[in-house]
């Protein structure tokens, strides 16, 4: 049982923080039934009626583990429709993902991804455009030859003539950059620092990272940047994700920190501007970011937990997704009027399928709950029931609760429990106080 000094520091912690009056729940769709098997590894939107996510599955046969086949499913306002993505048988034994995709414009978007020699190093990239109608498979070179690896691991994208994709080829691997000019994919020449992960493109240039460096390219030469902080005996790092907006440039991953015989995760997130590194503080989150957003102002960043962080320069404030489970999110975008998508993976009975969250929930909506007692158990009835814990300072939310009217009942050891009733509208976050009593 909790002391009262304890409650009343939950009590005061939870209250000294209100949320956010325009703070915006994020819901789910369900995924394409063809998808059920699959792990979503990108996303892309061109408007509110036109987006992709991208990954790869395995339809059942052994090796059950590995990602066999491509896959990509597409958003057309209402529903999510898969579609099919050919790829050649190229090796005895392979494993194939598409690991990201860029959407250029009404009926036009690109998927990058690798093929995998299974029993050796050999491995080859992969990309797709798609014409309107179907997934095409274009040409793409493999410097690291036909023994090593060559993987594709992002892509960007201005316009149909006008596209860039990175990743790695060789052993030890090398940064590999991918130019698009209208009519075929050429070995752009770039320094290398490493695999790289991430691309974004605005009128600045074109940015790469790989875990540990960020380079630009200015549209004549590129440039390697100073390695983010902090230095290297703090921690290492491990960038996932890299985006333009507001005159910044964000990147976000995984800080490493030794502990004992291994490492302690922690969650990362760092902006360029006037040429120096700044690092966010105060992001809760259990584990690392694994990809970010930016559009003018609004910057939000997926977790490999399962969280979405909204970031700026003074900090980083975690927003209402669906109730917690066992999802790692991998890749998050926004079309141009700010509607957001984030994919990954969600683990039924530890078998995988896709996660698919979107912001405003499209007929979902979020509560966010002060229960005033550090770990209260949550339970919320209504349209669909529920329950959750609250963090340490007593707060508690949850999204993608179907529309009407719930009663929130929050519990703790030896107390009598806080009632409280919420009206869910589509998008929104309803806040309110069920306050355990001890």
């Amino acid at each position: 049982m909790r002391g009262a000094s304890s409650v009343m520091l939950g009590l005061l912690v939870a209250l000294s923080v209100p949320p956010a009056a325009a703070e915006v729940a994020w819901g789910t769709t369900a995924s394409a039934a063809s998808g059920s098997r699959a792990e979503m590894f990108g996303v892309a939107a061109a408007s509110q009626a036109d987006v992709w996510a991208v990954g790869g599955f395995n339809p059942g046969l052994p090796p059950t583990a590995v990602l066999t086949q491509l896959y990509a499913e597409h958003w057309d306002g209402s529903r999510w429709t898969a579609t099919p993505v050919p790829l050649a048988p190229t090796y005895a034994t392979q494993g194939a993902r598409l690991s990201a995709a860029a959407a250029i414009g009404p009926g036009a978007a690109w998927a990058v991804g690798h093929v995998d020699d299974l029993g050796s190093l050999a491995s080859q990239t992969l990309a797709y455009r798609w014409d309107g109608a179907n997934w095409i498979a274009v040409p793409t070179p493999n410097p690291g030859g036909a023994k090593r690896g060559n993987h594709l691991h992002a892509v960007a994208s201005r316009a149909a003539g006008d596209a860039w994709a990175v990743g790695d080829s060789g052993y030890p691997a090398r940064s590999l950059v991918l130019q698009w000019n209208g009519s075929a994919w050429a070995v752009a020449k770039a320094p290398n620092i490493g695999s790289l992960v991430a691309v974004t493109i605005d009128k600045m240039g074109v940015w790469a990272a790989s875990a540990t460096r960020v380079m630009q390219f200015d549209g004549s030469r590129w440039k390697t940047l100073p390695p983010p902080p902090p230095p290297a005996s703090e921690g290492a790092l491990q960038l996932a994700g890299i985006a333009r907006g507001d005159g910044r440039l964000w990147v976000v991953g995984t800080q490493l920190i030794p502990y004992f015989e291994g490492y302690l995760y922690r969650p990362y997130a760092a902006y360029w501007q006037q040429a120096q590194w700044t690092v966010v503080s105060s992001i809760a989150a259990g584990s690392g970011l694994s990809a970010v957003v930016a559009r003018g102002a609004m910057v939000r960043a997926s977790s490999s937990e399962g969280g979405i962080f909204n970031l700026d320069v003074g900090g980083a404030r975690r927003e209402v997704t669906p109730a917690p489970g066992p999802v790692q999110l991998n890749a998050i975008t926004a079309d141009r009027t700010g509607l957001a998508w984030s994919v990954g993976t969600r683990y039924d009975s530890g078998t995988p399928a896709p996660a698919i969250y979107n912001a405003p929930g499209i007929g979902q909506g979020g509560i966010r709950v002060t229960t005033g007692y550090g770990g209260a158990l949550v339970t919320w009835i209504g349209p669909v029931i529920g329950t959750g814990s609250a963090d340490l300072s007593g707060q508690f939310s949850v999204g993608g609760l179907p529309l009407g009217s719930y009663q929130v009942i929050s519990n703790g050891a030896g107390c009598s429990p806080g009632i409280s009733s919420a009206t869910v509208g589509e998008g929104t976050v309803t806040s309110l106080a069920a306050l355990v009593q001890c």
